[in-house]
C-alpha cells in the first residue's frame, strides 16, 4: 500500500491546515491577518487561512482539502473576559435581565466558527458510511477514536461551547481519517459499496473518481462540490496506481476536509439594508438544523429540502424544522441539554463509611440507585416535553412519579410506576417538581451540603452569577464540623455569618435551607440524624426550612420545600435562565445583549405557559437563526 508520506501527507501540514482555521478570529466573515500555522503541499491546493475580506468565515477559501495552509502569526480576537472583584465581600447578580422588547431587525452577534464537537464528528462519520453499509467502521477503530479529546474539558457548562484545538484534536483527526481511508480500501467489497462497482477495476477511470467525489463530497462538504472540488481531487488519480491506492488518498484527503471538520457558512447574498448580515443557502440552513437537534449531518430528505429550495420558503423552512424537532434523534439531544445543564453524570459515587452505612441504614446506596434517581429525573423531563406537551413550571411543580424502580420508589414512599397507564404522585407536603427530586439532591455522603445545593440553583437554575471576595482565607471554604448539639443549618449559618459573607450568602443560604427537608440521599425529614465517624447515632434534632427567598429583587417567604418549588416555578428569572442555557447548549455559545431577540422569544415561550415542545422548537424559527453575521473589519 502507498505510504501517505509518499503522498506528501505528513501530520505537520495536517497541523498547518487545521491552526490555520483556528487562527482565524473566531468571529465570521472577517479574513485572518493572523495566526495559522504553515503546511506543506499536500494533494492539492487546500484551504488557506490568509487574510482578506470577502463573505464568508474565517478561512480565506471556499473549501479545500487538507492541504497547504498559510497564515500569519496572530491570534483570535476578542477579550478576554472581566475579572473578579480585587478584595472585599463578594457579591450575587451582574447579569442583566433580557429586555421585553427587542428589535427584530438589530444585528445579533457575529457567527463564531466552530470546528464539530466530538459527538457531533463521531455521528457524521456514521451517517457518511451507513448508506454503504460501513458505519461499523467507526466503531472499528474505537482505539483511535478514543483519542479524539472529550469536548468540555474547561470551564464551559455545556460541552457543545468547547472550541479549543490542541494538537491532541489534530493528531486524533490525523489517525482517524487514515485509519478509515485504510480499512475501506483494503477490502474490495468495502470499497466497491462506497465508491460503485468501478472502484474494482485495477485503476480508477476519471469519471469513477469524479461521480464518487460529486455524490460522496457532496455529503461530506454538506454541499454540492463545484468543479474546482472535483479537478482537486481529480489530481490524486495518478496513471499506474491501483484503484485502492487513490481512493485511499481520496477518502483520507475527504475525511480532513475543513467542510467536514468544522461548520463553515461561506455562502449566501448580504441582506439588503443589514450590511454583514448574510442569508445562509439552503445547505448551510439544512446543517444548522441537523446538528441543532440531532448533532449530525443532514439526512437525505433534508439536503434534497436544500437542493429543491425548499428551504428557502417560509413554508418548506417550517416543514423541515417540525419534521426534524419530532425525530427520536431530537429526544435524544435534548436529554443531552438536561443531562449537562443540572450534572445528571457528574455524580462520583456514594462514600463506604461506617457513618454513611448507618445513615443509609435500609437504602442499597449504589450505581443502580442514582441511575434510577438520573432516569427519573429525564423521565418526568420528557414526559412534559413529548407526551404531555406540557410547560416548564408544569416540570418544576409536578409530583407525577415516573420510575419502575423499586428502591427509588421506597426512597420517595410511594409504589414504583408500572411503565405503562397514569403514574403514581408523590405525597403532596413533601415534593413539588424537578428542584425535590433525589437526582437533585443527592450526596455521597451522610451529611447534606446546604451552600453547594443553593450555590447551583442560583446560578445554574436561575443564572445569577456568584462573584466570591478575592481575599478569602485559606479555611473560608471547609465545611463546619459535625456537631451533635446544632442542625447543618446552624452550623453553616455560623460558618458564613462575617459581614464579609453577607453579599453572597444572603441569597445562598435561604435556597439551600429551604431544601433542609431532604437528607443526602434525597429522602424528604422532618429531623435530622447526626452520626459519628463510627456510626453511631449522636444526636436528632428538627428541621428548619423556613426562609425567605430571594430571587432577584422578589423576597418570598416560604415555609416548605413545596411552597419553595412554587415560588421558582412563578418567577421570571427561572424561566428567562431556562432561555440563556437552552440558546447556550443549541448555539454553543454565551449570548450577548444582540442576541435579546433570540433569548427572548425562548423565554417568551416558556415564560407564557408555552409548551417545552414548543420552546424548544422556538429557537429554530426565530428569522436571526437563518442568518449568519460577520464581524465588521
Amino acid at each position: 500500500m502507498v505510504s501517505l508520506r509518499r503522498l506528501g501527507w505528513t501530520r505537520a501540514p495536517v497541523l498547518g491546515f487545521v491552526l490555520g482555521l483556528a487562527g482565524c478570529t473566531a468571529e465570521v466573515g472577517r479574513g485572518a491577518d493572523g495566526a495559522g500555522a504553515t503546511g506543506g503541499s499536500t494533494g492539492g491546493s487546500g484551504a488557506t487561512a490568509s487574510g482578506g475580506s470577502g463573505n464568508g468565515q474565517n478561512t480565506g477559501g471556499s473549501s479545500g482539502n487538507a492541504g497547504s495552509s498559510t497564515g500569519g502569526g496572530g491570534s483570535s480576537t476578542g477579550g478576554s473576559g472581566g475579572a473578579g472583584g480585587s478584595g472585599g465581600s463578594g457579591n450575587v447578580g451582574g447579569v442583566p435581565p433580557v429586555p421585553d422588547d427587542c428589535d427584530p431587525t438589530a444585528t445579533t452577534s457575529a457567527t463564531p466558527l466552530r470546528r464539530l464537537g466530538r459527538v457531533e464528528y463521531l455521528n457524521t462519520l456514521r451517517d457518511l458510511l451507513a448508506p454503504s453499509g460501513l458505519d461499523g467502521e467507526v466503531e472499528a477503530i474505537v482505539s483511535i477514536t478514543d483519542q479524539l479529546p472529550p469536548d468540555g474539558e474547561n470551564e464551559h457548562l455545556f460541552s457543545g461551547m468547547d472550541r479549543r484545538l490542541t494538537q491532541r484534536h489534530v493528531d486524533a483527526f490525523y489517525g482517524i481519517a487514515d485509519a478509515l481511508a485504510e480499512r475501506i480500501t483494503e477490502d474490495g467489497a468495502s470499497l466497491e459499496a462506497l465508491a460503485g462497482s468501478c472502484a474494482g477495476d485495477a485503476e480508477p477511470s476519471e469519471t469513477c473518481v469524479s461521480d464518487f467525489v460529486q455524490s460522496f463530497g457532496a455529503r461530506a462538504f454538506r454541499r454540492v462540490p463545484t468543479d474546482a472540488d472535483v479537478t482537486r481531487y481529480l489530481e490524486l488519480r495518478t496513471a499506474g496506481t491501483p484503484s485502492s491506492e487513490v481512493f485511499r488518498s481520496v477518502l483520507f484527503t475527504l475525511f480532513l476536509s475543513p467542510e467536514l471538520l468544522y461548520h463553515l457558512e461561506i455562502g449566501g447574498d448580504e441582506v439588503a439594508g443589514r450590511p454583514q448580515v448574510y442569508a445562509l443557502t439552503g445547505h448551510e440552513k439544512a446543517s444548522r438544523l441537523s446538528y441543532l437537534f440531532w448533532r449530525s449531518m443532514p439526512d437525505a430528505a433534508l439536503t434534497a429540502a436544500a437542493v429543491a429550495g425548499e428551504l428557502d420558503t417560509d413554508q418548506g423552512y417550517q416543514e423541515a424544522v417540525e419534521r426534524i424537532f419530532t425525530d427520536p434523534r431530537t429526544r435524544a439531544t435534548l436529554g443531552e441539554f438536561w443531562g449537562e445543564w443540572l450534572g445528571l453524570s457528574g455524580f462520583a459515587g456514594f462514600i463506604d463509611s461506617p457513618a454513611f452505612r448507618a445513615f443509609a441504614e435500609g437504602v442499597t446506596a449504589d450505581d443502580a440507585l442514582f441511575d434510577a434517581m438520573s432516569d427519573e429525573t429525564h423521565a418526568l423531563i420528557d414526559h412534559f416535553t413529548w407526551d404531555a406537551q406540557g410547560s416548564y413550571r408544569d416540570v418544576l411543580t409536578s409530583r407525577l412519579f415516573f420510575s419502575e424502580s423499586s428502591a427509588l420508589a421506597d426512597l420517595y414512599g410511594v409504589e414504583a410506576w408500572s411503565g405503562s397507564g397514569d403514574p403514581p404522585s408523590l405525597p403532596t407536603a413533601e415534593r413539588s417538581g424537578l428542584l425535590t427530586r433525589a437526582g437533585l439532591l443527592v450526596e455521597g455522603n451522610a451529611v447534606t451540603n446546604p451552600i453547594k445545593r443553593g450555590a447551583f440553583i442560583l446560578k445554574q437554575v436561575l443564572c445569577e452569577e456568584i462573584d466570591p471576595p478575592s481575599d478569602l482565607p485559606p479555611e473560608a471554604l471547609a465545611l463546619p464540623e459535625a456537631d451533635p448539639t446544632q442542625s447543618t443549618r446552624s452550623r453553616f449559618e455560623a460558618k458564613t455569618s462575617p459581614p464579609e459573607c453577607a453579599g453572597c450568602h444572603g441569597v445562598i443560604n435561604p435556597i439551600g435551607f429551604a431544601l433542609e427537608s431532604y437528607d443526602a440521599l434525597g429522602r424528604f425529614r422532618t429531623m435530622e440524624q447526626v452520626f459519628a465517624d463510627d456510626g453511631e447515632l449522636l444526636s436528632t434534632m428538627a428541621v428548619d426550612p423556613v426562609v425567605d427567598l430571594v430571587v432577584g429583587d422578589v423576597v418570598t417567604p416560604v415555609a416548605t420545600p413545596v411552597e419553595f418549588s412554587e415560588a421558582i416555578a412563578a418567577s421570571r428569572a427561572a424561566h428567562e435562565c431556562l432561555a440563556k442555557q437552552y440558546f447556550r447548549f443549541a448555539l454553543r455559545r454565551d449570548e450577548s445583549p444582540a442576541d435579546a431577540c433570540t433569548v427572548g422569544a425562548i423565554r417568551d415561550q416558556a415564560l407564557d405557559g408555552g409548551s417545552l415542545y414548543a420552546t424548544f422548537r422556538s429557537v429554530a424559527l426565530v428569522p436571526s437563526f437563518r442568518d449568519r453575521v460577520m464581524e465588521a473589519p
